[in-house]
């Protein structure tokens, strides 16, 4: 088959280097598990992607690298390529020469070599020229080479040969860079489950790409589709990476599959851990218990940090969990004066009940008590807040320590949240008035 070049190094330590990408793509970096390494400091171990996407080309992704990968001087998450475009990673610019799909992956090739102009006449000393006769310059000639001869005889009788082969070597080749440290990259995951009866459609999706994680459930009977999206903290996903790795998963194999009349389930999950890629699907079989734990493992991961606990629960139970949530929450504000902290307690049942009532269509008559319930909450608790805390530090300004004090435990049993912004600044300015009162006894 024919090879076919698609990459060009035009800047950078590697200047002149051309690359191959095969049909499966490329990933590029420092680490060695690349599967094209680049000896650029700047580059981040795992630093992006090239891969073809079937009828549309060549096309680029970053992979969560330090330094961002651009094309054509702009930063990208995902793009396609065209020939002429510049790809710029760390100190290294590269060159597309061809979109195209095909050939192998040829080996890289080393730049072109510069080659000084050569002088067609040539002086070996041995013209006349306007200093004087060519002799004498031809006899220094000769004593200099008769010297640096002697010079050689006594390194190579008093230097052990090893050694100044060694040391010869040693010259000629440029120190070996150090060995960059394995590093699990970032994590690439796409998982699908499909549960299809004569009279239900449910299927789950998630995927992990560039740290982000995207949830969408769609349940025909319920008339449930969510869909949820956010941005995870990268140790987070490389500490899944790390289970995923050592699950036993990548060993499986890619398909499983068996009969059951009436009945269509499938799990369907694709796996990409640094240069290694695996997919697997379960269809109508039972799970393999490498393929069950990761699955479980992923979806545990998913409810936990988009919330969608909700969705495990009956349609009807969570219609009658967020009308008992209203109750407490109206309940909770009627007594308002009885407890401090009531106010806050009935937000957090209004709360409850819109989460309950996120994936039910239609809504339940008293979705809009949920609603304006916690609003009115809100007002009056931000009203109450700004009142104490005027007291609070108007106490302070008169040195009344103790009447600030209480103030300020006032504002934080009202707003128990310590994620709250108004928790933590009573708390920060409790804890300096307690320094004042302690210096007063």
């Amino acid at each position: 088959m024919e090879k076919v070049i698609h990459l060009v190094v035009e800047a950078g330590p590697e200047r002149g280097r051309e690359i191959g990408i095969p049909k499966d793509g490329v990933r590029i970096g420092r680490s060695t598990r690349n599967d094209v390494v680049l000896n650029d400091a700047s580059m981040s171990r795992f630093h992006c992607r090239l891969f073809f996407k079937p009828g549309e080309g060549l096309w680029v992704a970053d992979l969560g690298s330090s330094n961002e990968t651009m094309v054509n001087g702009a930063a990208i998450q995902e793009t396609r390529v065209k020939p002429g475009d510049e790809i710029s990673i760390g100190d290294t610019v590269i060159k597309v020469r061809n979109d195209r799909e095909g050939g192998e992956a040829t080996a890289d090739a080393p730049g072109p070599v510069a080659v000084a102009p050569v002088d067609s006449a040539i002086d070996l000393g041995l013209k006349k020229s306007a200093a004087g006769p060519a002799m004498p310059r031809m006899r220094r000639l000769l004593l200099g080479a008769l010297g640096t001869m002697v010079v050689i005889v006594l390194v190579i009788w008093v230097v052990p040969w090893d050694r100044l082969k060694q040391a010869v070597e040693s010259y000629r080749r440029p120190p070996a860079p150090p060995a960059a440290p394995v590093e699990l990259p970032i994590m690439d995951l796409t998982y699908e489950h499909v549960e299809a009866t004569s009279s239900n459609i449910f299927r789950y999706f998630m995927q992990i790409q560039h740290n982000v994680l995207v949830v969408q459930v769609d349940d025909l009977l319920n008339a449930r589709h969510v869909r949820r999206e956010k941005k995870i903290d990268p140790d987070l996903v490389r500490d899944l990476a790390k289970s995923v790795d050592t699950s036993g998963f990548i060993n499986l194999l890619d398909d499983y599959s068996g009969l059951a009349p009436g009945v269509y389930e499938l799990s369907d999950l694709d796996v990409t851990l640094g240069a290694r890629a695996h997919r697997t699907r379960v269809l109508n079989h039972v799970e393999p218990d490498a393929f069950a734990a990761v699955r479980a493992q992923i979806e545990e991961f998913g409810k936990n940090e988009l919330g969608l606990a909700a969705l495990a629960i009956e349609p009807a139970q969570l219609v009658e969990k967020a009308k008992a949530a209203v109750l407490l929450g109206k309940k909770l504000y009627d007594e308002r004066e009885v407890r401090y902290e009531n106010l806050g307690s009935a937000i957090r049942a209004f709360k409850e009940a819109e989460l309950y009532l996120e994936t039910i269509e239609p809504k339940p008559d008293f979705y809009g008590e949920a609603l304006s319930g916690r609003t009115d909450c809100e007002r009056e608790l931000q009203k109450r807040y700004d009142d104490i805390w005027f007291m609070a530090e108007r106490a302070v300004k008169l040195r009344d320590w103790k009447e600030a004090a209480r103030h300020l435990q006032i504002v934080i049993d009202m707003i128990p949240d310590r994620s709250d912004e108004r928790n933590q600044n009573a708390y920060k300015k409790l804890v300096d008035v307690e320094r004042h009162l302690g210096a007063e006894k």
